[in-house]
C-alpha cells in the first residue's frame, strides 16, 4: 500500500465522518428547537385554560396602544392606593380575580415574570415572552374580557 493512497483515504474518511456528524447534529437541533416550541406552545395553552379571565384582561392591557411599553404590573385589591411608582404599570386586583395570586405564581415559575417588590404591595416585571405570547401574530384567543388599565 502506497502512502499517497493511506492518506486520501484517511483524508476521505475524516471529511465523511466530519459531514455525517455535522448534518446529525443539525437534524437534531432542529427536531429538538421544534419540540420545545410545541412544548412551549402546551404550557400556554395549560395557562390560558386554567386563568382564562386574568389572560384575557392582560391580553387587552398589553395589547392597547397606551400598554406596548409597559413592563410591569401590581397585585392588589381594588379599594387600595399605590403611593408612587416610577414607571408606568397595570394593576390587577385579587378581589375581582380570586385565583390571580395563583396565576402570577405560575407565571413567575415559568419565568414569564419576576417578583420586584418594593414595599407591601406586590409587583411583579414582566418578561418579552409573555408579552409575546399575549402579542404575538400566532395568539389564536382574542380578548373577550376588555378592561382599561388603572
Amino acid at each position: 500500500m502506497d502512502i499517497l493512497s493511506l492518506a486520501v483515504g484517511f483524508l476521505v474518511g475524516t471529511a465523511t465522518g466530519a459531514a455525517g456528524n455535522y448534518i446529525a447534529d443539525k437534524y437534531t437541533d432542529v427536531r429538538r428547537e421544534k419540540k420545545a416550541t410545541k412544548e412551549r406552545m402546551k404550557l400556554w395553552r395549560d395557562i390560558e385554560a386554567r386563568f382564562p379571565e386574568i389572560i384575557a384582561e392582560m391580553r387587552a392591557d398589553f395589547s392597547s396602544a397606551e400598554g406596548r411599553g409597559v413592563r410591569a404590573f401590581f397585585v392588589k385589591e381594588s379599594n387600595t392606593l399605590i403611593a408612587f411608582t416610577s414607571e408606568p404599570s397595570f394593576e390587577y386586583h385579587t378581589d375581582k380575580h380570586p385565583n390571580l395570586r395563583a396565576a402570577v405564581l405560575l407565571l413567575a415559575h415559568h419565568g414569564f415574570v419576576s417578583d420586584m417588590t418594593p414595599g407591601k404591595t406586590p409587583m411583579y416585571r414582566v418578561h418579552e415572552s409573555l408579552v409575546d405570547q399575549l402579542t404575538g401574530p400566532n395568539n389564536s384567543s382574542k380578548p373577550t374580557l376588555l378592561r382599561g388599565a388603572a
